[in-house]
């Protein structure tokens, strides 16, 4: 009797001066808010109206299953290649896709460069900018005379533009390390477009995608399922 007296004081102990909860690492990274942000591809090509030639892509699909993978890298360069050829040299894009999917921004450098970066709908556009412009000049010091007479997709590799390319991922921190003005002007001249808005007269995004070098019929058969299922703003 007296042993279950004590228990029951100690446990009416415990119950009035409650122990600190101790926090896990991984609740405390679970608990932080979670960066929605993401930055899936930059790509270079070299500008052609008809079909524009990959140069040099960096991309970061970690966040997909391996099985996506594959159908989600080839839906990156179709439409990454369909929109720089519809980018007029020296302008710049803005492109939504359908059913909230993500952007891509695009710039066509007058030198015949068309750089490509595709996003979802967080992350800042003046940011991607940033990033075409910087991987941009940093191509065209590096790669003089080994891209101007391709007729084929190439894959070039720079160091130096993969590397800006993962200190993009965060954009607060691009933010730092290459001091972006808030207003930036050159910004302002974007031009807003969809995806529709791309396509010439008669045109259909799935006659594209069947034509296109880029997509399997995996793949393609993916983009229908998961349109059909309202699934693709999911998927990415």
């Amino acid at each position: 009797l007296k042993r279950r007296a004590h228990v029951a004081e100690v446990s009416k102990a415990r119950l009035s001066h409650p122990s600190p909860l101790v926090v896990l690492p991984e609740a405390q990274y679970f608990a932080a808010p979670f960066p929605r942000m993401k930055l899936l591809s930059l790509i270079l090509y070299k500008w052609k109206e008809d079909n524009s030639i990959e140069l040099l892509a960096c991309e970061e699909l970690s966040n997909f299953s391996f099985f996506q993978r594959g159908p989600m890298r080839e839906h990156i360069k179709f439409h990454s290649r369909l929109i720089a050829s519809r980018t007029p040299l020296g302008q710049r894009q803005s492109v939504d896709f359908d059913q909230n999917l993500g952007k891509c921004y695009s710039w066509a450098n007058p030198s015949g460069i068309c750089a490509t970066v595709l996003c979802d709908n967080e992350y800042p556009m003046r940011v991607a900018f940033t990033l075409l412009a910087e991987a941009t000049r940093m191509f065209m010091d590096s790669m003089a005379g080994k891209w101007e007479d391709a007729s084929n997709d190439l894959k070039l590799q720079q160091p130096d533009i993969e590397s800006l390319f993962s200190k993009f991922q965060n954009p607060a921190e691009a933010d730092k390390l290459t001091k972006i003005e808030k207003d930036l002007e050159e910004v302002k001249g974007t031009v807003m477009q969809s995806m529709d808005d791309l396509l010439k007269r008669g045109e259909s995004l799935d006659q594209l995608m069947q034509k296109s070098k880029d997509l399997s019929s995996t793949s393609v058969q993916f983009y229908r399922t998961a349109k059909k299922n309202n699934q693709c703003c999911k998927q990415w």
